[in-house]
């Protein structure tokens, strides 16, 4: 956080402060003398300093301000809802426990800390926070009075597009433009639609006909309202450079009116340039688990890591899941296991991130200790993305370590398996009670 105060020298002025004073001797000295001062005991309250021990060393204190697992956060996705209208062929938890934050308080509360390290960009996302996020607007609300810099985005599928008299997030609204100027006056900045492919590709997937034309004169209407419309695009293995090229240069020419004579490599990278839209691959998992297009064979002996650096630097985003858990993945339950705000502060969380066993997994590099423990029978012998794999072993990590469940436990384990496959849409609960 002192880090972040140091960018912008008006924030931080010696002597203009006790609190910053006391981080700045912190983050250049280390460690400063403890005394029973009313600020520190603030701050240990805060979870801003806490007390040292004579176990611990210097080095072990120079190595822990070095070793920021932050360092490289641009945003923060507030998942704050997994129910969802729709049932797209790609979603990755569409196999996920439903609920919703029942306590938009607590996201304020982490975004008073996440505000203060200097985060100016939180993504809304699902499910479909647009109709079931409940008490979502008050978040944005609460963030946007923290500066008209910060980038605030609604992620969606766009359902509310060309419609009347519909509900959304506990409100009913007479038009889709109604809608929109509640979104701007609430302080949301940017609309990301998602796209699965062009035209009727992206129909056949999200199981709505005429939906991606839709949202297509959408990008228009949100851009006329004095919103930024902005994409969230799905890259599918199979598509050849020139594919990808045209699914990405067709929004852009409406996002960023360009001349129709502009070559779409052109608009293309300006799309893909712009950090406020999104780009992501074709996961295996959830509803496209066990798609056929083999990239990534299960090795015992592999030339890549299977570790992911994600989980313990993580770039570019922090996730709170709709069940308060800090997450780096947002890939099924794979993330989760840092941290809960239900049951403590974000700053508490932070401060000990990197003791976590999930971090601890990844950091030292064990997953292949726990690859020969998946079951094969269940997942298949390949993925299309190594991130299913990735996420498959470190669920079954995860959960064999809060179980206690040694190696050699046998039944344990296929039951883990079994559990897993679940949450990866590699095994219907149907499945599981048949077995049973």
């Amino acid at each position: 956080m002192v880090a972040r105060h140091l960018v912008n020298v008006n924030q931080l002025h010696l002597g203009n402060s006790p609190e910053t004073d006391l981080l700045l001797d912190l983050y250049t000295g280390l460690s400063a003398p403890h005394d029973d001062s009313s600020l520190q005991h603030a701050m240990r309250d805060e979870g801003l300093i806490e007390l040292s021990n004579d176990s611990v060393s210097r080095d072990d204190i120079r190595l822990r301000y070095r070793r920021n697992p932050f360092e490289h956060i641009q945003k923060v996705i507030f998942e704050f809802t997994t129910y969802c209208n729709f049932n797209c062929e790609h979603c990755y938890n569409a196999q996920v426990p439903r609920q919703t934050e029942s306590d938009p308080r607590l996201l304020m509360d982490a975004a008073n800390s996440l505000l203060r390290m200097g985060i100016r960009r939180f993504d809304f996302v699902g499910g479909e926070v647009s109709r079931y996020g409940d008490g979502w607007l008050d978040v944005v609300e609460h963030i946007r009075s923290h500066g008209d810099d910060i980038v605030i985005s609604l992620c969606t599928n766009g359902w509310w597009l060309e419609q009347e008299n519909f509900k959304a997030a506990g409100q009913t609204f007479v038009s889709t433009q109604a809608y929109l100027e509640e979104l701007k006056r609430r302080g949301v900045s940017h609309i990301v639609f998602s796209l699965d492919g062009q035209g009727e590709l992206h129909d056949a997937s999200r199981h709505h006909a005429g939906l991606y034309q839709k949202v297509l004169r959408g990008l228009d209407q949100v851009k006329k309202s004095g919103l930024a419309p902005r994409v969230s695009l799905l890259i599918r293995p199979e598509w050849s450079d020139a594919e990808f090229e045209a699914f990405r240069a067709e929004p852009a020419s409406v996002i960023y009116d360009f001349d129709p004579l502009t070559p779409p490599r052109d608009r293309a990278l300006r799309l893909s340039l712009d950090s406020t839209n999104a780009l992501s691959n074709f996961i295996d998992v959830g509803n496209g688990a066990g798609d056929d297009t083999i990239q990534f064979p299960i090795l015992e002996e592999r030339s890549h890591a299977l570790s992911c650096r994600n989980f313990y630097r993580l770039s570019p985003t922090l996730t709170i899941k709709a069940n308060g858990e800090l997450a780096s993945c947002r890939l099924s339950q794979a993330g989760e296991g840092y941290g809960n705000l239900n049951q403590q502060t974000l700053v508490e969380v932070l401060n000990h991130f990197d003791e976590a066993f999930i971090y601890q997994l990844h950091a030292n590099h064990q997953l292949e200790k726990y690859l020969p423990l998946v079951d094969r029978s269940l997942f298949g012998s390949a993925f299309t993305h190594l991130c299913s794999l990735r996420a498959i072993v470190t669920m079954l990590a995860r959960r064999m370590h809060e179980e206690f469940i040694s190696f050699e436990d046998v039944s344990a384990i296929e039951r883990i398996n079994r559990e897993v496959a679940i949450l990866t849409g590699h095994l219907s609960k149907r499945d599981l009670s048949t077995e049973i």
